[in-house]
């Protein structure tokens, strides 16, 4: 099987092409080899594209504010009960199979979290497709 520069490949004696897609780098959907048009065209929609660490947090925290006034507390003594609460759950197992600790990150600081999504979660990047836009830099604006 012979290949050539345009990415094409030949089997020699056969009029049979193969033809594969350049890579999506450069696309201002593609992040580390992930799609990320679907999020960028419906933000927040699939949830299952969510960091489930944040997402549990978010839930907790919901959960929180829903007992924190079925049970009267002052407006004012929330935040430092609730400060209380996520230190002890922050401490707890993040309970994500795919966490991998990243000290430059923000929370939940796992290298695989990017805007409250999980990149793992995004579906692969096949190469350029006919969503592939050029990303344009704010200097080449």
């Amino acid at each position: 099987m012979l290949s050539n520069r345009e990415g094409v490949r030949v089997t020699p004696g056969r009029m049979m092409v193969e033809v594969t897609r350049l890579p999506g780098e450069g696309c201002r959907h593609h992040e580390n080899g992930r799609c990320l048009y679907e999020e960028h065209l419906n933000p927040g929609y699939a949830s299952g594209y969510r960091c489930a660490v944040l997402a549990r947090w978010e839930s907790a925290f919901d959960d929180f504010l829903v007992r924190a006034e079925l049970f009267g507390v002052e407006q004012k003594a929330v935040p430092d009960l609730w400060d209380r609460q996520f230190q002890r759950m922050a401490r707890k197992a993040f309970q994500c199979g795919e966490y991998e600790y990243n000290a430059d990150g923000d929370v939940p600081a796992c290298i695989h979290a990017s805007g409250g999504l999980c990149r793992l979660r995004l579906p692969r990047c096949e190469g350029r497709c006919r969503h592939y836009q050029i990303e344009i830099n704010e200097e080449q604006a």
